[in-house]
Formats: structure tokens, sequence, C-alpha cells
């Protein structure tokens, strides 16, 4: 930079009364900030430093600054909350067979929270229904397993488009010959 005049500490509030402070330094071609989330303590010496340097014979100066304590924490929290999104985001496998040899359904979900397996016996299968769902602007579906009890069991939580179920129950009739 050319022609420092100053250096000085601006502090900025935020809407909570946090305070922030930056190193300004002031030439005729505007003013340029130094890094912020920087404590007060540390801009004050850099300040002292640029302001000796301006008013000194020397004609360079070397300052440093970092921001590694910042950049740890937030890379930290980024690397946690995006941890926590994988883990709620992944969807489970679900994989449906029906086992007409011993009278059994098993839809076995497996994710990274564990693996469920649900079992009923095909005697228990009241029907096949197609569940749906508003998606903003469309629809999707699932095929659901409605016991003599009507409890409903999803075949898969997620939902879908509607062929690809329709397409899932009829093969399901099919097998089971409903």
């Amino acid at each position: 930079m050319f022609d420092l005049q100053e250096a000085y500490i601006l502090t900025k509030t935020g809407s909570k009364g946090a305070k922030t402070y930056q190193v300004m330094i002031v030439t005729p071609f505007g003013d340029f900030a130094l890094l912020s989330h920087v404590s007060y303590q540390q801009n004050q010496e850099v300040a002292f430093q640029i302001n000796d340097f301006i008013n000194s014979g020397q004609t360079s100066l070397l300052v440093q600054q970092n921001q590694r304590n910042y950049l740890f924490f937030l890379n930290l929290f980024t690397l946690i909350i995006m941890a926590i999104a994988a883990y709620f985001a992944t969807s489970p496998v679900t994989t449906c067979t029906f086992y007409k040899s011993i009278d059994q359904v098993f839809i076995e979900r497996k994710s990274l929270r564990g693996n469920k397996i649900i079992e009923h016996p095909l005697k228990y299968i009241l029907r096949f229904d197609i569940q749906e769902k508003q998606y903003k602007y469309s629809k999707l579906y699932r095929a659901v397993i409605v016991l003599k009890s009507f409890k409903e069991i999803p075949i898969n939580p997620q939902y879908t488009d509607e062929n690809s179920i329709k397409y899932a129950v009829s093969r399901i009739y099919s097998f089971l010959k409903y």
C-alpha cells in the first residue's frame, strides 16, 4: 500500500450487542480493512505498529494476522452440522420379501442408524393400499400393507411416482395371487 495516513480500530456492534473489531488503514485511495474476528488487543497492537511505521523513517513493515482459532471453530462447527445432516438425511434401504413357503412377509430396513426387520404372517394381510402425499406442485405415492388389525405398514417409507408404486403393488398381487 502506498501513502498510508493512519490506522484505527473500527468497532461494530451487532443486533444482540456483540462487538467485533477491525483495523482500518486510511490511504488517499480509500480505507482498507484488515481481518475481522481478531481480538481487540490484537487489533490494537497492529494499529500501533502501523501508526508507528507511518511516523518513522522505515521503508517497510510486515504485519501478520491470522484467524486460525476462528476458522478452526467455524470449520469444526460446519463439520458437526454436516455430520448431523448426513445422519438424518440418509434414507434406509428397504427390502420387502414375501415367502409363501413359510407364510411370512419380511420388511428389512438398513440405514446408518441400524437395521430393523418387520415380519408378519401372510394370512394377516388384508390388502395393499397406495398412500399419496402432496409435495409442492405434484403428488407422491408409496405402497402400504394393511393388516387385518387395520395397522398400516409402509413397504418403503419414501414416497415416489405413482406408476412405480402401481407396478410394485400389481407385482405383489400377482405373486400372492390375491
